[in-house]
């Protein structure tokens, strides 16, 4: 097991109203956790993701963007 775990921001957008929405995801720490953004998008945590839009009540929403949150930024 490494030390920590890795912080992602999922940049999200309603397909009904547009709106977008960012939500953070914490990876804990285990030996095959993705650590990277590639690794994120190969894996299948995204899929197990759950989005709700809080302007119109859509649960489908499209991930329009992935960054890993460094612990400089995390401070």
């Amino acid at each position: 097991m490494r030390a920590g775990g890795t912080k992602f921001a999922i940049h999200l957008m309603c397909t009904n109203c547009l709106r977008r929405k960012v939500q953070t995801l914490d990876v804990p720490a285990a030996d095959d956790a993705p650590t990277c953004v590639d690794e994120l998008v190969g894996s299948q945590i995204l899929g197990q993701m759950r989005f709700s839009c809080q302007g119109c009540e859509s649960i489908i929403g499209e991930i329009i963007a992935i960054n890993q949150i460094t612990s400089e930024l995390a401070a």
